[in-house]
């Protein structure tokens, strides 16, 4: 089986988004191998008879499309944003749409060749290790953990609460969100007491963790506070949001464990999540981290 050293890397990543040629790559040497007839650098005659072949590792053109999308919901300026949205919405011609919307943005068009390459690499070194274990070798990394996968995409900041109005975005989209699912009075009422909360976890009390996704954009955030009480003292998850195109990956349970631990630090054991508007399986979620249930919440309107 051959290494995996950086030339073949890329002589694979190159071949993985030409979308117009067939290859294999043989295992004792990691070369490409062009299995087109007609192409000019096709590899079929020199191939040596009973050469150990190895089908490529998958890439389609839907997996470039969905990288790019989920690129673009991780964007922070908004008019690069909506460039972005505006050549994902392109029928043919979108790659070259959306090349040409990101490279107007310097920056952002870095972190997208990063983050690109970045994807492209991971597929291809868990593509090794596959190919590895059938042969009967040992996998050389070791088997992604939800926790990994996150840090592949998100940045996370844990703070104080100067990190708070940067956030306010994300908790205006939660109230709005909440105001068209649930009565008006209740949410006000509810959003009302968040704040309190959030006002009363004091300048040193407040810890603020921020998830940011590789293209810029906080995808989530969490707050937590310390609650005094006598001579004890508890923490509380205050405030958790996750922007809905980043959703369903583990995210708020990472940012509310974030906080918690961060509080755990501070000599605080117990720690309090009481939201009246997260998904209904984020329970579920959390009992898989050792959480145990804490009251109930039900709601019954005449509307």
């Amino acid at each position: 089986m051959f290494d995996l050293d950086d030339a073949i890397l890329e002589e694979m990543l190159f071949s993985m988004e030409n979308q117009d040629i067939d290859f294999m790559v043989d295992a004792s040497t990691g070369a490409v191998v062009v299995m087109n007839d007609d192409a000019l650098d096709s590899g079929l005659d020199s191939l040596d008879e009973g050469a150990d072949l190895l089908p490529p590792p998958a890439w389609t053109s839907a997996d470039g499309y969905g990288l790019m999308e989920a690129f673009a919901a991780g964007v922070g300026d908004p008019i690069a944003r909506t460039s972005l949205d505006a050549a994902l919405s392109r029928g043919r011609g979108v790659f070259k749409a959306f090349k040409t919307a990101i490279e107007a943005y310097p920056d952002i068009a870095r972190r997208w060749y990063d983050y690109k390459r970045g994807a492209m690499a991971k597929r291809v070194a868990e593509w090794y290790d596959d190919a590895r274990v059938a042969r009967g070798l040992e996998r050389l990394g070791p088997e992604p953990e939800d926790d990994d996968l996150l840090a592949d995409d998100f940045s996370f900041r844990v703070a104080g609460r100067d990190a708070w109005p940067e956030c306010q975005h994300l908790f205006r989209r939660g109230l709005e969100e909440a105001l068209a699912v649930f009565p008006e009075p209740l949410v006000e009422y509810e959003y009302t007491a968040i704040e309190r909360e959030i006002a009363e976890g004091g300048k040193e009390g407040l810890v603020i963790v921020t998830a940011e996704a590789v293209a810029g954009a906080i995808a989530g955030v969490a707050a937590a506070r310390r609650v005094y009480v006598a001579d004890s003292s508890f923490g509380k998850l205050a405030y958790l949001y996750v922007a809905p195109e980043h959703r369903r990956l583990g995210l708020g349970r990472r940012l509310a464990e974030a906080a918690r631990e961060r509080l755990a630090k501070d000599g605080i054991p117990r720690f309090v999540v009481d939201m009246p508007f997260v998904p209904a399986g984020f329970g579920a979620s959390m009992k898989s981290f050792g959480y145990e249930p804490f009251g109930t919440r039900y709601l019954k309107t005449d509307d």
